[in-house]
């Protein structure tokens, strides 16, 4: 078995050598600590500079660093890393000159997410026992959720959610819309009204950001060629709801348009780590 090689500290290579990038260090800048190295205890230099053994050293450093990046090239995982690493770095380039259109667009998604439309869709009503088993297999996988969510905004289609107007024109309610199909049909899944509505919300955000309307079905987006949105989400087998309503809420919130999704996580691990202070006990 080879053993790892050996790498001095920084302070080892100043007080020995003269420079302080340890092993990392290129032959010119050696030659250069070791040409203005002074004598031990004090005095002037003890070897003269020379520009063509430096010359030297530099082709050589050259030629090191072109064999690293060919190297490089070579490998596709770092191919891979080097593509992204290069279209990140184009993107906040090119941010500040949509990122007023940008923020706008997705503060009118936003808006339109909380209106009460009349709506239709290609895809048949959903059953109770249909909607009951894929309620059961939400959390096998991410194309279940995607299910749910989906045929949760497919029966949005076949209830009346309308407002209910008095004689004086004013609202005093609303229809039992989903609420009231669930508690008629599904009562065990009543008390869960709640969790349905945020596979509701996966659903919607699945389809602005697949841009997907009306009347074609939000399970139509998991057959045939995948959108980029969808590709990124099934990317990853772990059925986690949080994280895919992140991602989504990533592409469409209007606060994350600066942020990579590595610094947007990176922000809210910080904020769910901070804990507030406890309240005083009082005294009797």
């Amino acid at each position: 078995m080879a053993r790892a090689r050996y790498s001095h500290s920084a302070y080892w290579y100043a007080k020995n050598c003269g420079y302080t990038r340890s092993d990392k260090a290129t032959f010119a800048e050696q030659y250069m600590d070791f040409c203005t190295r002074p004598a031990r205890g004090g005095g002037t230099c003890l070897h003269d500079f020379n520009p063509l053994i430096l010359c030297a050293y530099a082709m050589i450093d050259a030629g090191l660093a072109v064999k690293r990046g060919m190297d490089m090239l070579r490998d596709p995982v770092e191919r891979d890393r080097i593509r992204r690493e290069t279209a990140q770095s184009l993107r906040s380039l090119r941010r500040p000159f949509y990122y007023a259109r940008e923020t706008e667009r997705r503060r009118r998604m936003a808006a339109e997410r909380r209106k009460v439309n009349r709506r239709y869709t290609t895809a048949p009503a959903p059953t109770p026992e249909a909607l009951l088993d894929a309620w059961e297999a939400r959390k096998e996988s991410r194309e279940a959720m995607i299910r749910l969510g989906g045929m949760l905004h497919d029966l949005e289609c076949y209830v009346d959610n309308c407002l209910k107007i008095d004689e004086s024109g004013a609202v005093v309610g609303r229809n039992g819309g989903i609420r009231g199909w669930i508690r008629e049909n599904l009562p065990e899944l009543t008390p869960k009204y709640k969790t349905l509505m945020r596979y509701k919300a996966l659903a919607i955000r699945l389809r602005q950001a697949t841009d997907t309307r009306d009347p074609t079905p939000t399970t139509a987006l998991l057959e045939g060629p995948r959108h980029e949105a969808v590709e990124e989400i099934l990317s990853d087998p772990e059925p986690v709801f949080s994280r895919v309503f992140d991602m989504l809420d990533h592409r469409l919130s209007p606060n994350t348009v600066f942020l990579d999704p590595a610094k947007k996580n990176l922000r809210r691990r910080k904020v769910k780590k901070k804990k507030r202070k406890p309240w005083p006990s009082r005294r009797a």
